[in-house]
């Protein structure tokens, strides 16, 4: 694997955003940039999201369950091999198996809370996350 590092260390932290409704995206799109990250997508389909990763390596994101072609599980194990911390952001998420499976991660469900999603992608991209 062959990640792209960021060409500035000191620049906007990255964050991967997985969303395939194109409202719902394009909010979390100016959300997460107006928390001062750099975001990386949005991606709607798991194909696209895991073609991403392997050009860029995001510092954390924020995953809709169901993408267009999938539930994003396999984009959630390949950052979770990474080291990258996670919030689910769905409306089908079933909170105690994602957080069993994926430790350290945050479930926000839908419609989000701003604040909650700034606090936990804060959280994600200040403490390590288990591998």
């Amino acid at each position: 694997m062959n990640l792209k590092p960021k060409s500035d260390p000191t620049g906007p932290r990255r964050v991967l955003v997985c969303e395939d409704e194109p409202v719902v995206a394009l909010d979390l799109k100016f959300l997460v940039e107006g928390f001062g990250y750099e975001v990386i997508g949005p991606y709607g389909s798991v194909e696209q999201a895991l073609e991403a990763i392997d050009a860029v390596r995001p510092d954390s994101a924020v995953l809709d369950v169901r993408l267009r072609d999938g539930e994003v599980f396999p984009v959630a194990d390949k950052l979770k091999d990474l080291g990258i911390g996670m919030v689910f952001h769905s409306g089908h998420a079933y909170e105690e198996e994602i957080c069993a499976n994926y430790p350290g991660s945050a479930c926000c469900q839908k419609p989000i809370v701003t604040w909650r999603l700034e606090e936990e992608l804060k959280r994600m991209t200040t403490e390590p996350h288990p591998v």
